[in-house]
């Protein structure tokens, strides 16, 4: 079975806070409820980590034109 999309997941995962904030859940529930969401939260973190890895950046060089390099976050921090 395909993994559901980022914004698939970061909709369940809000689905998942507002009723961990709003319902009368018993422990079991909550304990479920939370165990899912953990679940949720590292699938998207995931996502964002390869999707900041593919980051590129346009640069335009003395003539007007663009092209791309890989983005590379450690080099710019320094």
């Amino acid at each position: 079975m395909k993994k559901p999309d980022f914004e698939t997941s970061l909709k369940f995962l809000e689905e998942i806070v507002e009723q961990l904030e709003t319902n009368d859940l018993t422990l079991d529930e909550t304990l479920a409820k939370y165990e899912s969401g953990i679940k949720i939260y590292k699938q998207c973190y995931q996502v964002l980590e390869k999707a900041e890895k593919k980051i590129n950046i346009l640069l335009k060089n003395s003539i007007g034109e663009t092209r791309t390099e890989e983005f590379d976050l450690k080099k710019s921090l320094m």
